[in-house]
């Protein structure tokens, strides 16, 4: 699924639903046009035949002039029938000027077909010969086509209904997935803008409380608080980043996260070499270790651990981050769905809420997203995403 601000999709978007809607058009008049080729083709050739059978004076050339120019007719009438449907769309509260105009146009093709076939068999067909008058070559031919023709005609314009309604619908299908999209960035963007100033927040406030304990450790914060910032705002129009550069994110803000909870916190950073380049949506991993650390474990506490693991599994990517904190009182989450003892999403917190909603718009429901309790206490976090992108 595309993202619905990635560059491939907006490189694509140059040709507007606009522009589609004349190519349709356009492609739709080159067929009518030169599909009438066949039948006169396979007709000249038919023509041929029987007068070979009957020992006529036909040559394979003028058959084949004579039948093509007959069906190319048709190409002509084509057009005009295609120009009407454009100008007079058939509609409920048209019908009686549809149906006026059509009552109007079928006889005058129909006549006019009528009269030029006829001059055509007159100057071509071999057994025209005892037909010594054009009038009487145009009766023969009414006589003969006179249904044919009007079927055809009205066959013709509902192929090109058939035709124009599909272009509407394509038409109002890239309508309704243009608004999607815009409406999906928009969402995206709103997300991102309450995910940063949140994180922001939180450590200013590590720092703050750093300043009253331990300046120099503060100051070695606030240092890693503007290197993770800067790197922040380096993929700030980014939906979407390479694990290496998400990873090298909580890299920095572990370092933050060190200096409040001091020597107690260990942490650990797993990831497969094959995984590396695979793209993740960023700032997808720091809110999991900030649910770690600020609901799992405790500032200055000792033997705290936190384990960030990354791994390509076939087609997914599987992307986990395990506490051994105090655990959760929740249950285990399916695609799309989150079961909690208190299922509510503001109960998940701003960061947790913010990455599933998130998730849910690049990934539909393509992704999985599971919080249960380790086997020996604390909480593990785990997201599974198609490798591929979104």
């Amino acid at each position: 699924m595309l993202t619905p601000s990635s560059p491939s999709l907006l490189a694509a978007t140059t040709i507007t639903i606009a522009d589609e809607g004349v190519r349709l058009r356009r492609l739709t008049r080159t067929l009518f046009a030169l599909v009438w080729l066949v039948p006169g083709i396979l007709a000249g050739i038919l023509a041929w035949t029987v007068a070979r059978e009957q020992q006529l004076p036909l040559s394979l050339g003028a058959a084949l002039t004579w039948q093509i120019a007959r069906w190319s007719l048709w190409a002509v009438w084509s057009q005009v029938v295609l120009t009407l449907v454009e100008r007079v769309p058939l509609s409920a509260d048209r019908l009686g000027r549809w149906l006026a105009v059509h009552l109007v146009t079928w006889p005058g093709v129909v006549l006019a077909n009528v009269v030029l076939v006829g001059w055509l068999d007159w100057q071509f067909a071999p057994w025209a010969d005892g037909v010594p008058r054009f009038v009487d070559a145009v009766r023969l031919t009414s006589q003969r086509h006179l249904d044919f023709d009007v079927i055809m005609y009205w066959a013709l314009l509902g192929a090109a209904y058939l035709i124009e309604y599909i272009r509407r619908y394509r038409e109002r299908d890239r309508v309704a997935l243009a608004l999607e999209q815009q409406l999906a960035r928009q969402q995206l963007e709103a997300l991102r803008m309450q995910l940063n100033p949140h994180f922001l927040f939180n450590a200013l406030n590590s720092v703050t409380e750093l300043m009253e304990v331990d300046v120099r450790r503060a100051q070695r914060a606030l240092s890693a608080v503007s290197d993770l910032l800067r790197l922040s705002l380096r993929s700030a129009t980014q939906p979407t980043v390479p694990l290496w550069q998400e990873i090298e994110l909580v890299e920095l803000y572990l370092q933050v996260a060190r200096v409040r909870f001091g020597d107690g916190l260990v942490t650990d950073i797993e990831v497969d070499p094959g995984a590396v380049d695979l793209e993740v949506p960023s700032f997808l991993l720091q809110p999991l270790l900030e649910n770690a650390l600020k609901h799992g474990l405790q500032p200055e506490g000792a033997g705290q651990s936190v384990v960030v693991h990354a791994q390509r599994q076939g087609g997914m990517l599987q992307l986990r981050v395990t506490d051994n904190g105090r655990g959760l009182d929740g249950g285990v989450t399916d695609s799309g769905r989150f079961l909690a003892a208190r299922p509510s999403v503001n109960g998940l917190g701003i960061g947790l809420a913010n990455t599933r909603a998130r998730l849910a718009l690049l990934y539909g429901d393509r992704y999985a997203f599971r919080l249960s309790k380790g086997p020996s206490g604390g909480c593990t976090v785990e997201i599974r995403l198609p490798v591929g992108g979104v």
